[in-house]
């Protein structure tokens, strides 16, 4: 082993110890509560006797301190609970693109006047001292301002502590919060500019580019898809736009990272190469090829600055640097080793790192880049490599695309072999075009093609998405089931005479046939966190029913997206067996259209294309019996309209949706006998407009579960609903403040209640309280 490549410890590979400095960085990931200082002494003094294992294990020490480091100064730069929804005038620079979306006004319209705005600020210095964390994600709704990135302004700002909802397998936004080094988020209630600071002069130049792009441009068709290619200014985007890019298996394309730098870098290094080789003279004072290598790495170091340094491509630029001189001192024949380097520069820089599936997809692609290309006797040089290569990357990163996004786009081999070299020519073309736009003359004729270009490209791959046959293929199947496929994909295209490759396609077989674990009893119930509104899933020993979907707003949050699917996917469950929405209202349907395109929906009732729900409508399944209990026929308001559920099995459920004082006085005369139930999910909310004490003392129940949103801004559960519970003796949960509820009655008859964020929650979840 070259000594240059080992100076971390005598007769150690550095590959080895990087790994275990990557296990301790993984292992505080992996804490629900950060450690004490008296026990990381003794754990660092573990590593100081001479042993044989001492090198390995100090470098799990160090990355192990090396991160209870920065999780302590991440936990230091959140706002408290205590202090939620303060207000505060605070001075700062906007520190992003600032992200613009149509408002709408109060009857849900587009008000023309106004639009949402949502960026990065940070405080400036006498703001930080008051305690202010040193950047907040702030909402600026129906505002008239023109923001820009780099700008001063002082705002008055409703400051609260990051907090999201919590299940399983759901997308965790207070680990995004942190990843982004996000401390609070913020609305703004007034603004007014103030003098522009200096510095920034990225984020400013990067601005003004974006505003001559888009006044060039206008409303041309490929407009935002070229912003987004040229300065990573995703904003004009929209959700449709990422629906077709992700069923079609191309978002690495358009989120600019590894692809894109190496695109660019790629181009750059076959241009200054043959310029440079233009003069022999020059060739004979630094070859040809060194002058490419660290020219188109200055280049990416451009790139990268222009497309905001976000963390997939400052992972990438990090990756392509250590490869970069690591070519330049000839250690390529290795690249382990120069992917081990890259791999702990980006995690000294970022180890929260860890936490975003960019790292392990990047990462993933490379190494497996490597292992199909390097080292093997007749490596094809025609197009069967792209071929072959295309393929196997598709079949390597789908376990960790199920993964992360609980399902893979199965055409995404086919339709990457065109879209690839597509944009791998529209790409340096466009960031050319961007070029010669500043230029008087033709540039900005050349801008308008590529666009048109870049439109024809995103057309097409609209029509696959809209065309082929269940585009996307949703699953969430267990880590032991992934790794077997991962195990399968190098088994498959390992080297030719290498036994047992055909065992590849068995490792593959357990994807498809998940586990679906009988509910205790043969009934359970789940209460998801959706934050304001309602979604629960009722299992029994072998049918799903699903109760509301949870709430979905334009261009942001899908519970039915984010939350139910994963849920179900993971339980091992594609298909619905009846989906019953209690009313229409967005809090209750808002993820209906989500959940029917990720999961099969056997039956519907109360939706717009399922049957009404009615009083007297009854089925059994699995010896559960289900009965409605409401509405009748008659006229009743949109809250009062809802359909109210009983269940009874291993215990009794009673699901009343919104329902009111009149519906509950109808309830109470209509259904007296059949309203007890042992668990209870608290009519509208928890509002104070429901759970009258006559229908409180008819149910009496001994759960009652409150699906409301963590310091919900309507108040629910009101102090009056709860105290009205407490005097009946009921335990009461809210899945705002604990994550979902899980209920099951366990085999010594005793009903058992788990809560997710007790369950699951890590060290930089907010804990379970109000």
């Amino acid at each position: 082993m070259d000594a240059g490549w080992r100076p971390l410890a005598r007769g150690a590979d550095p590959r080895t110890l990087i790994v275990c400095f990557t296990a301790g960085v993984l292992l505080v990931h992996a804490l629900r509560h950060l450690p004490a200082w008296p026990w990381l002494a003794v754990l660092a003094l573990a590593a100081l006797p001479p042993w044989r294992g001492r090198a390995a294990v100090a470098a799990f020490v160090c990355g192990f301190l090396f991160m209870i480091w920065h999780a302590q100064h991440a936990l230091a730069q959140r706002w408290p609970a205590a202090r939620h929804a303060e207000e505060h005038w605070v001075q700062g620079v906007v520190a992003s693109l600032p992200a613009a979306q149509p408002a709408l006004d109060r009857d849900g319209q587009v008000d023309e006047q106004t639009v949402s705005w949502r960026f990065l600020f940070e405080p400036d210095d006498e703001a930080r001292a008051a305690g202010l964390p040193s950047r907040l994600r702030v909402s600026w709704h129906r505002s008239e301002a023109d923001l820009r990135g780099g700008a001063c302004w002082r705002l008055k700002l409703r400051v609260r502590t990051p907090h999201g909802s919590l299940n399983p397998g759901s997308f965790d936004y207070e680990a995004w919060l942190l990843r982004q080094g996000v401390g609070a988020t913020a609305s703004v209630r007034e603004g007014e500019p103030c003098a522009t600071p200096a510095g920034y002069p990225v984020l400013k130049a990067r601005q003004a580019l974006v505003s001559h792009l888009q006044e060039t441009l206008g409303e041309t068709p490929g407009a935002a898809l070229l912003i987004a290619l040229a300065l990573g200014d995703t904003s004009g985007l929209r959700a449709a736009d990422w629906n077709v890019f992700r069923l079609t298996g191309t978002t690495h394309l358009v989120a600019i990272s590894g692809f894109n730098l190496a695109i660019v870098a790629g181009f750059a290094f076959l241009w200054m190469r043959w310029l440079w080789s233009a003069w022999p003279r020059l060739c004979l004072i630094v070859p040809a090829q060194r002058v490419a290598l660290f020219g188109s790495a200055l280049v990416a170091i451009v790139y990268a600055l222009l497309a905001g340094f976000e963390p997939p491509i400052a992972r990438a630029l990090f990756m392509l640097l250590v490869l970069t001189i690591a070519a330049a001192v000839h250690r390529l024949d290795e690249p382990s080793r120069a992917l081990a380097w890259a791999w702990l520069l980006i995690l000294l820089v970022d180890p929260f790192a860890v936490l975003s599936p960019g790292l392990w997809l990047s990462f993933g692609a490379v190494a497996a880049i490597f292992y199909l290309s390097v080292g093997r006797w007749r490596v094809p040089t025609d197009w069967r490599l792209a071929v072959r290569l295309q393929l196997f990357l598709s079949l390597i990163l789908a376990p960790l695309t199920l993964y992360y996004f609980h399902g893979f786009a199965w055409a995404s081999p086919l339709v990457n072999l065109i879209a690839v070299p597509v944009f791998a020519v529209l790409t340096p073309l466009l960031l050319l075009a961007v070029l010669l736009s500043a230029l008087p003359g033709p540039g900005g004729w050349v801008l308008m093609q590529v666009a048109h270009g870049l439109a024809l490209a995103q057309d097409g791959l609209t029509a696959l998405a809209t065309t082929l046959p269940q585009p996307w293929w949703p699953g969430s199947p267990p880590l032991a089931a992934l790794a077997l496929a991962v195990i399968g994909s190098v088994l498959l295209f390992a080297p030719r005479g290498l036994p047992l490759r055909a065992l590849g396609l068995l490792c593959w077989l357990p994807l498809f046939f998940p586990p679906r674990p009988a509910p205790p009893g043969g009934l359970e119930l789940a209460a998801l966190d959706v934050g304001q509104g309602l979604a629960v899933v009722v299992h029994t020993t072998n049918h799903t029913l699903l109760f509301d979907t949870g709430p979905a707003f334009d261009e942001g949050f899908d519970a039915g997206e984010s939350v139910v699917a994963p849920y179900l996917l993971g339980r091992g469950i594609r298909d619905i067996d009846l989906l019953l929405v209690s009313h229409g209202d967005n809090d209750h349907a808002g993820g209906v259209a989500a959940v029917r395109r990720l999961l099969r929906v056997k039956r519907e009732l109360g939706t717009d294309q399922g049957e009404p729900c009615r009083d007297g409508q009854r089925w059994e399944w699995d010896g559960v019996r289900f009965e409605l209990l409401h509405p009748d026929r008659d006229h009743w308001s949109s809250n009062n309209s809802s359909c109210v559920l009983r269940i009874d099995g291993a215990f009794s459920v009673l699901l009343p949706g919104d329902v009111e004082r009149v519906a509950e006085r109808r309830l109470v005369r209509e259904h007296a006998d059949h309203l007890r139930a042992e668990v209870l999910l608290t009519p509208h909310h928890g509002s104070r407009s429901s759970s009258t004490p006559l229908f409180v003392d008819a149910v009496q129940p001994a759960v009652v579960i409150h699906t409301a949103g963590w310091r919900s801004h309507y108040r629910h559960p009101r102090p009056e609903v709860v105290d009205r519970y407490a005097e009946i003796g009921a335990r009461q949960f809210t899945t705002g403040v604990s994550g979902m509820v899980r209920v099951w009655r366990d085999e010594r008859g005793v009903l058992q209640v788990e809560t997710w964020r007790e369950r699951a929650a890590r060290w930089w979840n907010a804990a379970a309280a109000p």
